[in-house]
């Protein structure tokens, strides 16, 4: 299996789709900027110990701030057996400059 770059106009339709996790990546005090509607924030450095706890059943789609470290998150997941992965080209800043929603962190 190979890594799926989404852009944010193929990810948005998908954030209602039940079956799919949206891991926001960024370190903490990057959350000052927002999170995307139902994104569940696991810093990079934490994903290694965190990742047994996230669901197995659903595609994970990685993002961060411009789309870097959400590739090597990608990665990590395809290496530990995860079939459906997928990350956001761009990351939030494309994400934003598309006009798209952010919430609070």
């Amino acid at each position: 299996m190979s890594l799926k770059h989404l852009t944010p106009d193929e990810l948005h339709p998908l954030l209602n789709d039940p079956s799919l996790l949206l891991i926001d990546i960024r370190n903490d005090h990057e959350l000052v900027s927002g999170i995307l509607p139902g994104a569940l924030h696991v810093p990079l450095g934490h994903l290694a110990s965190a990742f047994d706890q996230l669901p197995q059943d659903k595609k994970l789609v990685f993002y961060c701030r411009s789309g870097v470290r959400s590739v090597s998150a990608g990665e990590f997941a395809l290496a530990q057996g995860v079939k459906d992965v997928s990350h956001l080209a761009g990351g939030i800043l494309a994400w934003a400059g598309a006009g798209l929603p952010i919430t609070a962190a």
